[in-house]
């Protein structure tokens, strides 16, 4: 039976970690500090997360990234590749140069020995043509309804979103997605959660007509719909990620920023669905632009 989460995670520990000029020219999220080394204080936040998954019995995967090439947001390996719970291995062209050293041929193949994908899609040809699709940062996979969803954006190519929802068998959903400024929100997967029981969803940044037939789309799935604001979206509410314990547990992972931007009833409403699972990484999100839900590549069983 297909699950909508994950019992299995891979994490990759920075090796050099700090801010991205090639990613800050579209990512809001980033900051940068100059005056500081902040690559210990990223790795003292990783292997923190790692211990507090592996008590709630998360099975983590650590990956060490080498120190050179240099790959400031290897932290960041659910953009470059997706292993689906059909058993495909998924690899994503990615706009960043930089970020395209992430695949690690090591890596790749330490992943297929373990998991040894039924069939394997590579989309990475497509940045020689200038056009990018980052893993599940571009889209949110609906795997219960066989649906994706992905908000447009330099980063996500209307054609290849919808070549791979054709080559997985998933109906596509796309859609525009604007921050407070006008302009579109660098992934999807900073507005849109979707776990078994729950979407978490920021529709105020989805224009209208839009607007309607996402959330159409959405309700039909029959989850609790929890609204958040621009506002929480600015503090990675919406990054959230929902995986399985050893014992099929429903666990709801966020950062502790984006836990306390959320009210109270949202809250309420979140806990009904699993257990929270507050994780404390601020300088990853400051300084890298991405939070709890971009740290963790889900590794489904075939």
């Amino acid at each position: 039976m297909i699950a909508q989460s994950a019992r299995t995670v891979l994490m990759v520990r920075p090796a050099a970690f700090g801010f991205n000029p090639e990613t800050a020219i579209d990512n809001a999220f980033q900051q940068t500090d100059v005056n500081q080394d902040v690559s210990d204080l990223a790795r003292a936040e990783f292997d923190n997360m790692v211990e507090v998954l592996r008590s709630e019995g998360v099975e983590v995967i650590v990956h060490a990234d080498t120190p050179e090439p240099k790959k400031p947001d290897a932290v960041f390996p659910n953009n470059w590749f997706s292993l689906m719970p059909d058993g495909s291995f998924v690899l994503y062209p990615m706009k960043a140069p930089n970020r395209r050293l992430e695949r690690d041929p090591a890596l790749i193949h330490s992943l297929r020995q373990r998991f040894i994908p039924r069939r394997e899609i590579d989309l990475s040809a497509a940045e020689a043509q200038e056009q990018f699709l980052e893993g599940t940062g571009s889209i949110v996979f609906d795997h219960l309804q066989r649906k994706a969803y992905a908000s447009r954006s330099s980063r996500t190519n209307d054609d290849l979103f919808c070549q791979i929802c054709r080559e997985l068998a998933y109906t596509p959903v796309i859609f525009d997605a604007l921050d407070e400024r006008g302009n579109p929100y660098y992934h999807t997967n900073v507005l849109l959660s979707i776990g078994t029981r729950f979407v978490l969803v920021c529709a105020e940044s989805i224009p209208e007509p839009q607007r309607a037939e996402v959330l159409r789309s959405l309700e039909e799935s029959q989850r609790i719909i929890i609204h958040i604001t621009r506002a929480q979206v600015n503090a990675f509410a919406g990054n959230v990620l929902e995986l399985q314990n050893s014992n099929a547990e429903a666990i709801i992972v966020l950062s502790a920023r984006a836990h306390e931007a959320l009210e109270a009833w949202q809250l309420l409403q979140l806990s009904q669905c699993g257990l929270l699972l507050p994780v404390f990484i601020p300088t990853i999100e400051t300084i890298g632009g991405g939070s709890a839900r971009c740290m963790l590549a889900e590794l489904f069983e075939p």
